[in-house]
């Protein structure tokens, strides 16, 4: 049985030995190969006349790509590290100068009630920023982070990449300990993401989450500090500045917030960032030149939880999606924050996480879905009616929306 086994194995080599050497009949009839010997095989991706917004999938591990013209989805491509678990791609970016997509991956836990969301912020696996190709969605360079990244963004002159960890596990892990409770901002250089280079981490605040970048250089950040009520203000360009924390409102909490602060976005003319509180259900405004927030009579008090807001490119009206109840609001910011409309999107809608709005005639509202077993949509509305134009299904849990320009013709 031995001598057998032996014997099997040498004719085994001797054919692979034949194998790897050149067939001179065959290079006589069909000459050499001269191809790739792994050829990428990805479809390229054209973006459509109008553009193309990108979605995460969270818990499907898939982009889908929107029309911006139509709402329709036209084509699904998945990402992340390992084909078996779910990576959990939570937000991105886009430089499209550089033609690339940055997305955060997460590693979420698939059951648990800490947070705003299920699970989110409770994983104890270091996180990962992936540099994805926007012709093929092929990974150009990774760089590992802490464990639950929050949202990501990138500078608009593409120099910096940054993301926030919103780490609720660290936190409860570490009571009494406010330091160690506290998470980073990542700093990533987008040239250095291919090689080995590490990422500068600064000590921001409890459970980091929503950023807002000063432009064009992106030198400051201004992060919502959910577990500190909080609105951190940071000096990129220097990380051992001290971080100012500007409360929310009077009497913050740690840890167990009063008013939650998850979102923060930044006007298109740089002069107040909206921030999204989901405990206490409203939007604040903090303007930038004083560093203060404004006076407590232009907070928009809401019915239900707000999250990722939409300007629209003058500056002055604001489109705020809300949880519990599901629906979106209109308001007037240059008009005393006066509500212009209001549409209650339940049974359509299940869980808006975020507005996009450019100032063209679509406004797209991405729609959680149940985050585990129903595909999640992604709506385009009338932007002053809020009347449905499109609904598509998209896979779970998508939480982000980008655009990336059709090319000129």
């Amino acid at each position: 049985m031995v001598i057998t086994r032996f014997l099997g194995c040498v004719l085994a080599a001797a054919a692979l030995a034949s194998c790897s050497a050149p067939d001179p009949i065959l290079e006589t009839h069909y000459g050499a190969y001269e191809g790739e010997a792994y050829p990428d095989r990805r479809p390229t991706i054209v973006v459509p006349e109008g553009g193309m917004g990108v979605v995460t999938d969270s818990r499907s591990d898939t982009i889908s790509l929107i029309s911006l013209a139509t709402g329709e989805r036209f084509g699904v491509h998945p990402v992340g590290r390992d084909p078996v678990t779910i990576d959990g791609p939570h937000h991105a970016a886009i430089d499209a100068q550089g033609n690339a997509l940055y997305i955060a991956l997460s590693y979420p836990l698939l059951a648990g009630t800490v947070g705003p969301h299920a699970s989110h912020g409770e994983s104890s696996v270091a996180g990962y920023v992936q540099k994805l190709a926007l012709d093929d969605m092929r990974v150009l360079g990774q760089v590992r982070v802490e464990p639950n990244p929050g949202d990501i963004s990138i500078s608009e002159d593409g120099r910096r990449v940054v993301v926030s960890h919103y780490d609720l596990k660290r936190a409860l892990d570490n009571r009494g300990n406010l330091e160690a409770q506290r998470s980073s901002l990542a700093v990533i250089d987008p040239e250095q993401i291919s090689g080995s280079a590490e990422p500068v981490l600064i000590p921001v605040c409890i459970a980091a989450h929503g950023i807002a970048l000063s432009r064009p250089d992106g030198a400051r950040a201004y992060v919502a500090c959910y577990g500190e009520d909080s609105l951190a203000i940071v000096d990129l360009t220097d990380p051992d500045a001290e971080v100012v924390l500007v409360p929310v409102g009077p009497s913050p909490g740690q840890l167990d917030p009063s008013y939650g602060p998850y979102a923060a976005v930044m006007s298109p003319d740089q002069k107040t960032i909206a921030v999204s509180n989901t405990k206490s259900k409203d939007v604040r405004f903090f303007d930038v030149e004083s560093g203060a927030f404004a006076d407590p009579g232009s907070i928009v008090t809401l019915l239900g939880a707000p999250y990722f807001v939409a300007w629209t490119p003058d500056s002055g009206r604001l489109y705020v999606p809300t949880q519990g109840p599901d629906a979106i609001a209109l308001i007037d910011v240059a008009g005393g924050n006066a509500e212009l409309a209001y549409r209650d999107l339940g049974g359509e809608c299940d869980k808006p996480h975020i507005a996009n709005f450019d100032g063209g005639d679509g406004l797209f509202v991405v729609c959680e879905g149940d985050q585990t077993r129903t595909p999640g949509r992604v709506l385009k509305l009338d932007p002053e009616t809020l009347e449905t134009v499109s609904d598509t299904e998209v896979g779970l849990y998508p939480d982000a929306f980008v655009r990336v320009a059709a090319e000129a013709p």
